[in-house]
């Protein structure tokens, strides 16, 4: 062995070394020298682009809102140039393994597999530690992100895009994977039953007799749409009904149905976020949807400060931070679709009081899970009289598809009268609305189901730890397990799936930041013992394996 080779091998043993190179932060240095020739060609094109805006008056484009992830607060004092989107999963898309912060060079990416390739064609399937193995993991650590792709052809970028086919010919392609059904604990995958460890059906209200019948009801009443906006056509006393009985169960004026969950926090933000005088405060860790509404509020000339994650003291910071003139709303999610961690409400509902904000909580992973009754994050914590809007979705304990909003009478009645994605969308569809309101039922009938599920995460979350897998600061129905490295999180997904037929959702980057790679687990009502302790046994040998444990 040369003198070069030794040094070599000393040096890769070292813990003073090996900690170097796992920090963050030096990996976003070298990331940021190794891709500095994307950026300076990016520098030089928006430098034409804004040449050309000098000579020719165009308007200037609409800057992405999302901001690079990092610790720090920040205020308006920061640069406002382009970066990367945070978030791209949905108020369930948590499920579908594309949930939580892109992080990839400056550039907004489309989810968790949106990278790009350094192939042409997709490598054969292979074993473990193989050369396409290796391919893949290349592929699946590079921050280089297709978005910025341009030319005369918009779908370049397209034909660039080969890691999702690459990984979908070595059979690890873990995302949007059809179902043959899905009616709880269990479900059916491409003919062979499965434990479902990926759902949020928190409740297990989807295939309640109650909830179906009162869904086939609608339709034979009402028919299966109203083919039209709430605004026209649209509305109907179905949907009065629901929003009555919101504003009732959360203790509120008023209530508001929406067509889809994201569609509450799109409409919501981007209709009181209206003009330059509007800055949306959030959480860096909040969900897509919020990012997408703020989005559209900067298109009117608001903008955004982000604070450290469920850190009042930050959000502190930060509203002190504003100009006199201007009007924060503070978004925060309730419960963390990603990381299962409650928001520090009384926290973050004294700081927004200090500053004469108004706050909005997105309470979509919170209904039916926390809360007596199940009202979820600000009944949880004895302070929803000091929360201006509490909003979420049908979607997760509801068992349905749509969204809600409750809060002041006036406050939503200019929601729907100034927000354009509730104006002009079709609204909820009456069997869809039926099943909500029926589940808003069951949940208050039957609340042994939230005890069950309560005994259920508690005691996985208590199993989990003892096995020795790192949860992160879960208190809630959803329980990620830390593997902190891409290609090992979906090798555990496929060898779960595969081997021991439990369902679970891999987060990959650039879905989620580097060394923040989990397995995305989370538990029903309907769950039993069986389920939870063959689960067990599962991560306990994968783990083992992967050398997790």
């Amino acid at each position: 062995m040369s003198v070069i080779d030794r040094l070599g091998k000393k040096l890769s043993s070292s813990s003073a070394v090996m900690r170097l190179i796992s920090n963050d932060r030096v990996m976003q240095v070298a990331t940021g020298i190794m891709d500095a020739r994307g950026r300076f060609e990016a520098a030089a094109e928006r430098a034409s682009e804004a040449w050309s805006i000098l000579l020719h008056g165009h308007a200037l484009p609409t800057i992405d809102p999302a901001l690079e992830g990092g610790d720090d607060v920040v205020s308006k004092a920061a640069p406002k140039s382009p970066a990367p989107a945070a978030h791209v999963a949905t108020n369930g898309a948590a499920t579908n393994g594309a949930a939580a912060h892109a992080t990839t060079n400056g550039a907004a990416t489309n989810g968790a597999a949106s990278v790009e390739a350094t192939t042409t064609e997709a490598p054969k399937p292979a074993g473990p530690g193989s050369a396409a193995e290796e391919k893949l993991a290349q592929q699946m650590a590079s921050r280089t992100s297709l978005s910025r792709i341009g030319g005369r052809d918009v779908f370049e970028k397209c034909y660039k895009f080969m890691t999702a086919d690459n990984a979908r010919a070595m059979g690890v392609y873990p995302f949007f994977r059809p179902l043959d059904f899905n009616n709880g604990p269990e479900a059916q995958l491409e003919g062979r039953k499965v434990i479902m460890l990926g759902s949020n059906n928190y409740l297990g209200l989807t295939t309640h007799p109650k909830v179906r019948e009162a869904a086939k009801n609608a339709i034979d009443k009402y028919g299966t749409s109203m083919t039209g906006s709430r605004l026209v056509n649209g509305s109907m006393r179905l949907h009065n009904e629901l929003e009555q009985k919101l504003a009732a169960y959360h203790g509120k004026e008023a209530g508001l149905v929406f067509t889809t969950g994201y569609q509450v926090n799109i409409a919501t933000i981007s209709a009181l976020l209206s003009n330059k005088k509007s800055v949306a405060v959030i959480d860096k860790d909040d969900h897509a949807s919020i990012y997408d509404g703020v989005r559209l509020g900067q298109a009117a000339g608001a903008r955004m400060v982000r604070y450290r994650h469920n850190d009042p003291d930050a959000l502190d910071q930060a509203l002190s931070e504003l100009d006199t003139s201007e009007g924060a709303l503070v978004i925060t999610d309730g419960v963390f679709s990603a990381q299962g961690e409650i928001a520090n409400l009384p926290g973050i509902v004294s700081v927004v009081k200090k500053h004469k904000a108004r706050l909005l909580v997105d309470d979509a992973h919170a209904l039916g899970v926390i809360g007596p009754g199940g009202r979820g994050t600000a009944a949880h914590f004895g302070v929803a009289d000091q929360v201006d809007l509490i909003g979420g979705t049908f979607s997760k304990s509801l068992a349905s598809i749509g969204g809600w909003l409750v809060g002041e009478r006036k406050v939503l009645d200019y929601i729907q009268h100034f927000a354009y994605s509730f104006l002009f969308a079709a609204s909820a569809a009456p069997p869809s609305v039926a099943a909500a309101m029926a589940a808003l039922d069951v949940m208050q009938e039957e609340p042994e189901r939230q005890e069950k599920l309560r005994e259920n995460f508690t005691y996985m979350r208590n199993e989990l730890r003892r096995l020795g897998f790192e949860l992160g600061k879960t208190e809630t129905a959803v329980i990620p397990i830390y593997i902190r490295d891409d290609l090992r999180t979906v090798m555990m997904w496929k060898t779960l799936l595969d081997e021991h037929s439990i369902y679970v959702n891999p987060f990959i980057t650039p879905g989620v930041p580097p060394k923040q790679q989990v397995l995305r687990t989370s538990y029903m009502a309907t769950h039993e013992r069986h389920h939870l302790d063959r689960a067990l046994e599962a991560f306990e040998k994968v783990g083992k394996k992967f050398g997790v444990l």
